[in-house]
């Protein structure tokens, strides 16, 4: 068993640094620093893909749209629309009044429907920001990736800072990773501490491609458990 947060700094070829994991369950802020994930700075937030996805057929059960049509939506299809149509607001609130901030795109459904999106685009993805949205009272991402920061030991936080990684299919919305810099960075600015934050293009499977590189290592074959093993020790064997 291995973190997850250190699986996607390793996908970045990193063992020191801050991963902001935005998954489908569940998202998490874990700071690593040599390999160790520092537990009282691991942080999680219930505000993931799967009740994103929830949130959009919410929101649009409140549009214009035909309201037969929304009822009828299976989940796989909002699921594409949410990752084909939605992105994430540089100003949540500034955008929300202003009409002319709006981008309006139109979705087909597989059935021929057609349903139009406008504000519902960045309403979506905003509660991995600000959770109260979804009545939740936990800080957003970019809060927590702070106080994370701010519980490590201070030698440790400027090459921690330095690498901040993203992973998970939730980051994958675009804006994501501007937001994420713009809100931490503004932060860390009264600290002195620099930041540097880096979105592979395939971060949505950085933990499967951070564990794939960790278990090719030689170093790390003395540490499976084969199946003989298992059937003399069970599932305890693994904690």
């Amino acid at each position: 068993l291995a973190n997850t947060g250190l699986l996607s700094l390793c996908a970045y070829g990193r063992v020191t640094g801050l991963a902001v994991e935005a998954g489908a369950g569940v998202s998490h802020i874990t700071s690593v620093c040599s390999g160790q994930t520092w537990q009282e700075a691991t942080y999680r937030l219930d505000v993931a893909g799967c009740l994103l996805s929830s949130h959009l057929r919410s929101l649009l059960m409140e549009s214009s749209n035909d309201p037969a049509v929304l009822k009828a939506l299976r989940k796989k299809t909002v699921i594409q629309m949410k990752k084909q149509c939605c992105y994430v607001s540089m100003d949540y609130e500034e955008d929300l009044e202003n009409q002319s901030h709006h981008h309006p795109v139109r979705f087909q459904t597989p059935d021929g429907n057609c349903i139009t999106l406008d504000k519902e685009r960045f309403c979506c993805p905003e509660p991995l920001f600000q959770p109260k949205l979804l009545h939740q009272s936990s800080p957003g991402l970019h809060l927590l990736a702070m106080q994370s920061l701010q519980k490590v030991p201070d030698h440790t936080r400027k090459d921690i800072a330095g690498n901040i990684v993203l992973s998970g299919g939730s980051s994958m919305f675009p804006g994501f990773p501007k937001r994420m810099y713009l809100e931490l960075n503004a932060l860390l600015h009264s600290t002195g501490c620099k930041m540097k934050l880096l979105a592979a293009p395939e971060r949505n499977v950085a933990a499967w491609a951070g564990g794939s590189m960790v278990a090719s290592l030689a170093s790390f074959q003395h540490t499976w458990m084969g199946k003989d093993e298992y059937q003399e020790h069970g599932a305890e064997y693994t904690h």
